[in-house]
């Protein structure tokens, strides 16, 4: 197949799709964008948009929006003619008939290294689980999630500072040049797709209670929470009664906890302000030091800021 012939239907919704639409539509002819209706938000409960439905209103490419995909989505995406489905953090399910529709196959864009973290919130787990690579795989889509041949792999090593913000906007990046070199080859006939390999996980969704810390825990898994629960939904302790929200940490994960701990402290105190590294904290093996916070209904500051105008959190027990 030539590449001038392929006609995408491109399908994803959030900002990490955004770079792999717009490069596939320099190269590739996108017929049409799939995503989910516009929802309500903010104290106005003004329509807010998918990142990907404003992205493609400004390349000029037709947007289709379903909750579900049933027989009236089918007929409309028929009738865009496409031959080729593109999904990148889509969110729907694709049925036999659905798929049916693309003449010329189909890939998902997925960021981890199949088989591992399959489903929702793959990024959110590969920095909660302090892991020192992840990467981004391009496979097909099949009845079972995330379980098809793979087409392309890229590695990313990973160094112990990211956040779940900060590595969604790299896999963005990384993920808009592995997808136009794969479209590319698959037009040219020179990929196979291989059967995934070694034991699956799986992820799940996260909520606002998996953001609660145990000071008890090592500095290292509390250091990988706060950088996982970083955009959403925040790390989250207490402080005097009051939610604390924790929004960063000091250094990388592999060295969090060095330092040890004072005596006779309990996990969760305060022991005081280090500058250039923030407030330490006492955890279940050494201290913490915490960066910038945030108390509820109040902004978020750096920790100088915060002793400044909150004192009494010097030698207070977090979490109690």
């Amino acid at each position: 197949m030539e590449c001038a012939d392929l006609r995408i239907l491109f399908a994803g919704n959030p900002a990490i799709a955004v770079p792999a639409l717009e490069a596939v539509a320099r190269s590739f002819h996108v017929v049409g964008v799939l995503t989910n209706p516009d929802k309500p938000t903010g104290r106005g409960r003004h329509l807010e948009m998918p990142p990907v439905k404003e992205k493609a209103l400004e390349l000029g490419i037709p947007v289709l929006q379903y909750d579900r995909l049933l027989g009236e989505s089918r007929e409309k995406v028929a009738s865009l003619r496409p031959n080729f489905l593109l999904s990148f953090a889509c969110g729907h399910y694709f049925g036999p008939k659905f798929l049916a529709l693309f003449p010329e196959g189909n890939a998902n864009i997925h960021p981890s290294l199949l088989p591992k973290y399959r489903g929702c919130a793959p990024l959110q787990f590969t920095v909660l689980n302090g892991e020192s690579e992840t990467g981004i795989t391009i496979q097909r889509i099949v009845a079972e999630i995330d379980s098809g041949d793979i087409l392309a792999q890229k590695i990313l090593p990973l160094d112990g500072t990211e956040t779940t913000a900060s590595l969604s906007d790299r896999v963005a990046a990384e993920a808009a040049d592995l997808i136009t070199r794969t479209l590319a080859k698959l037009c040219e006939g020179r990929i196979e797709g291989r059967i995934q390999s070694g034991e699956p996980s799986y992820t799940r969704m996260l909520s606002k209670s998996d953001g609660v810390i145990d000071w008890n825990e090592s500095a290292r898994s509390i250091h990988c929470k706060v950088r996982a629960m970083n955009p959403w939904p925040k790390a989250s302790t207490t402080f005097c009664g009051t939610q604390l929200l924790i929004a960063s940490v000091w250094g990388d994960a592999q060295h969090a906890g060095e330092e040890f701990s004072p005596p006779c402290l309990v996990p969760g105190t305060v022991v005081g302000l280090t500058k250039g590294k923030g407030l330490a904290v006492v955890c279940g093996d050494g201290l913490l030091y915490v960066t910038r916070l945030q108390l509820a209904q109040k902004k978020e500051m750096d920790s100088s800021a915060f002793v400044n105008g909150n004192p009494r959190i010097i030698g207070a027990v977090l979490g109690s």
